[in-house]
């Protein structure tokens, strides 16, 4: 059997759960209908329109023309010196 207070504070719990996701819930909403009156999805949509247009001019092409470029001279795996190998023989370091 369950002790009163014990039923008694799960209840209390519950509600205050309940009361607290409502107000998280119409926080939300108000916030959604605000971020629309000001515009803000408007911004957002050209912003990643933008940014994807970015990448599709700038990053992709360059991406490309690495990958073909690594095809063209491919490393050799413990083929080379290393830079402060290269710095020791040179005098440098």
């Amino acid at each position: 059997m369950v002790h009163p207070f014990s039923v008694l504070t799960l209840g209390i719990f519950i509600a205050g759960y309940i009361t607290a996701r409502w107000d998280l819930v119409t926080r939300l909403y108000e916030l959604a209908i605000f971020a629309w009156d000001h515009g803000v999805v408007t911004r957002a949509a050209k912003g990643f329109a933008i940014l994807s247009v970015f990448f599709f001019l700038f990053i992709l092409p360059i991406e490309r023309i690495a990958a073909r470029e690594a095809e063209l001279h491919p490393r050799i795996a413990g083929g080379g010196i290393s830079a402060r190998e290269q710095l020791k023989r040179r005098g440098s370091f």
